[in-house]
């Protein structure tokens, strides 16, 4: 890779904070240039190495664009040239080409982890440095980890050619975040000691925000791909019109369009994956949104404020088509097929491994390594707020959920849908974590039926009716649903065999799949419908102290006690927030010290007293520790990692840099 002196990566003489779970400690470096990690890939010809001194910088569908008129040039929808983002690039690939996905109906994930993952500041493509530079260019930090200036790129412009500018920031936070109908309670990215930061607009491309104590997690956290952590995700030029405070016929434009009221007309503007003309800072802009036809389209943006290391406009590919399909089974025979170029998500499972293995040199595609980093391939959470008073006593009876985890045969669901794959494993870190606590790993996962009927019985619930089945303290047979996505295959196949060795144990539970959206809506702290369900295991390794859904009611992810979660997640004023038990507050507090706390260790100390309540507490089941996954991506696709970490907080693949991905 060439390493010319204007184009080497140049560290900054400012004091830079990156905290959190970061491998780096304080005092780390935000430099010029992204760390992209990225390796050779693909198979074929010699690699293009060494860039020819006479291709374009920029694509020719924008040349073409430029000598009509229709565009201005090269320079003027850039940042000045010492602003650009710089992204090391193994090879220099042609413009051109269509990127051929696929997406599941509905199913914005996808999109947003493939093009949605510009934040203010990135996390490295292997997740183990945070804080680099993103649509910011720098961040100043002072001693105490108070004062945040956030330096712009100069000249950089939103997907439809208006300028980003601190007003954009001032924008987000005083009109967004602190608009009290939008965020009842201010985001606590925003906030230290409870009370919000204070925003400055220092001059067009300077903003600098005042905390009233330290926020040590403020650059790991600003990594993230998810709103609200995002300040620059809205562009005011747009998205203020939307607004009563800012423009009194906010109300009349929402009526106009057939919406509610000027909530939900904002909530469907600022969504880019409906939304084609909302201005994006990503390489690619919706042409085709999800709600309208069967392909997703998008094109390349014109104002894309990346480079490759030899000066070169990203991203390579022109256009990006993701074909909107019902369910896995048609991704998988896509996949087979060879008309899928990158997909990590959905089909590629333990059991799909033999037949995509299969296909492989008809289909011309070949493996990624996907590391990771959940802890857990299915935890069950049954829902300690439900809306029944005898379900809700009897699922907060510890002796009930220990009795129903020792009622699992662990390693049949690893055998027999795992494809023998991984480890019996209770919701807790990672063996690779340096926060793993075997005990906490493995308690409650011997699969034995006496045992579980001794805590069963335990739980009070020692009458049964005449089928052997439990009953509850009412007198009824204790029955309930578990809900799992329709998408999710393997839960379904898992929570099959689940439900039958609960039987033994005379627990009568049934499989209730559902389509995600109606899954979601059922377990909001609004509905609180559901009885349990399942879901992955996030945040078991890298991303523990980020991720903390599994460690305490902590958001609307955390499935077993989302009306506790409310109450973390709004200070107490959720209109449904419920007040959880002592031990359970304690975490809480926990939590709202650890960005607080200006030193690393200091805060993995925090981390592990909330580790220690939650190991005892026992929330959810665990049920098997998963090994590494897998992506696939045809052969002419290059510049793709060979293997990656996973992760939904750092919107993966987002983090492994799409726009540096070329056919060759």
């Amino acid at each position: 890779m060439p390493d010319s002196p204007a184009l080497r990566p140049t560290a900054l003489s400012r004091r830079q904070l990156v905290a959190g779970s970061s491998a780096l400690g304080l005092g780390g470096l935000l430099t010029a240039c992204a760390s992209s990690g990225t390796e050779e890939a693909g198979e074929g010809d010699a690699r293009n190495t060494s860039p020819d001194p006479d291709r374009p910088l920029e694509s020719p569908m924008l040349t073409e664009q430029v000598d009509a008129g229709e565009l201005p040039p090269l320079e003027e929808r850039m940042p000045v040239e010492e602003d650009r983002l710089v992204v090391p690039t193994p090879e220099y690939g042609p413009y051109g080409g269509t990127f051929a996905g696929v997406v599941l109906d509905q199913d914005r994930g996808w999109l947003d982890r493939f093009i949605h993952y510009e934040p203010t500041v990135r996390a490295s493509p292997q997740l183990d440095e945070f804080g680099l530079p993103g649509t910011l260019k720098a961040v100043d930090v002072n001693d105490e980890g108070t004062e945040f200036t956030l330096h712009l790129r100069r000249g950089m412009r939103w997907s439809d050619g208006e300028p980003v500018t601190a007003d954009d920031i001032m924008f987000a936070i005083e009109d967004v975040y602190y608009n009290e109908t939008l965020y009842p309670s201010v985001p606590e990215f925003l906030t230290a000691d409870g009370e919000p930061c204070t925003p400055e607009k220092i001059d067009e491309s300077t903003v600098k925000l005042t905390y009233p104590g330290p926020r040590g997690d403020f650059l790991v956290t600003a990594s993230r791909g998810e709103q609200p952590k995002n300040l620059l995700g809205w562009p005011k030029h747009y998205l203020s019109q939307f607004l009563p405070d800012l423009n009194p016929e906010a109300e009349k434009l929402a009526e106009e369009a057939g919406m509610g009221d000027w909530t939900d007309y904002w909530a469907d503007r600022k969504a880019f994956f409906n939304n084609v003309e909302l201005p994006l800072l990503t390489a690619w802009r919706l042409t085709t949104p999800l709600n309208e036809g069967t392909v997703v389209k998008a094109e390349r943006n014109p104002y894309y404020w990346k480079t490759d290391d030899a000066g070169a406009q990203l991203p390579f590919i022109d256009h990006l088509e993701f074909e909107i399909v019902q369910n896995d089974e048609v991704m998988l025979l896509k996949a087979v097929n060879g008309e899928i170029d990158m997909h990590g998500r959905n089909f590629t499972t333990d059991p799909n491994r033999p037949v995509l293995a299969d296909a492989r040199e008809s289909g011309d595609f070949r493996f990624l390594t996907v590391e990771n980093t959940s802890m857990n391939q299915m935890v069950i959470s049954l829902n300690l707020n439900h809306r029944d008073e005898v379900l809700r006593e009897i699922f907060q009876n510890k002796d009930f959920r220990i009795g129903l985890s020792h009622a699992i045969d662990r390693q049949d669901i690893q055998d027999t849908v795992y494809q023998r794959q991984g480890q019996p494993h209770q919701a807790a870190p990672s063996p690779k974590s340096e926060f793993f606590d075997e005990e906490y790993a493995t308690q409650f996962t011997e699969f034995d039926i006496d045992l579980a009927n001794e805590h069963l019985d335990a739980a009070g619930l020692t009458e049964k009716d005449s089928d052997g089945f439990r009953l509850r303290p009412d007198g009824k047979r204790l029955t309930f649903q578990v809900d799992v996505t329709a998408d999710a295959a393997q839960h379904s196949q898992a929570m099959a065999l689940v439900v039958q060795t609960w039987e033994q144990a005379g627990v009568k539970a049934t499989v209730n799949p559902l389509e995600r959206t109606l899954f979601y809506e059922r377990k909001t702290a609004a509905a609180n419908q559901h009885d349990a369900n399942t879901w992955g295991g996030d945040g078991g390794y890298r991303t523990e102290m980020d991720e903390l859904r599994w460690w305490f009611p902590s958001w609307s992810e955390s499935n077993y006690a989302v009306k506790w979660a409310e109450h973390f997640t709004t200070d107490g004023q959720g209109e449904n927030a419920e007040e959880p038990p002592a031990e359970v507050l304690e975490q809480m507090e926990l939590a709202r010290q650890i960005p607080l706390e200006p030193d690393e260790e200091k805060r993995k100390e925090l981390f592990r007293q909330i580790l220690a309540i939650s190991k005892e507490q026992f929330y959810a089941i665990g049920t098997v520790l998963p090994g590494d996954g897998f992506a696939i991506a045809k052969n002419h696709l290059r510049n793709v990692v060979e293997s990656y970490p996973e992760s939904p907080l750092y919107f993966t693949p987002g983090h492994i840099d799409p726009p540096i991905w070329y056919f060759g």
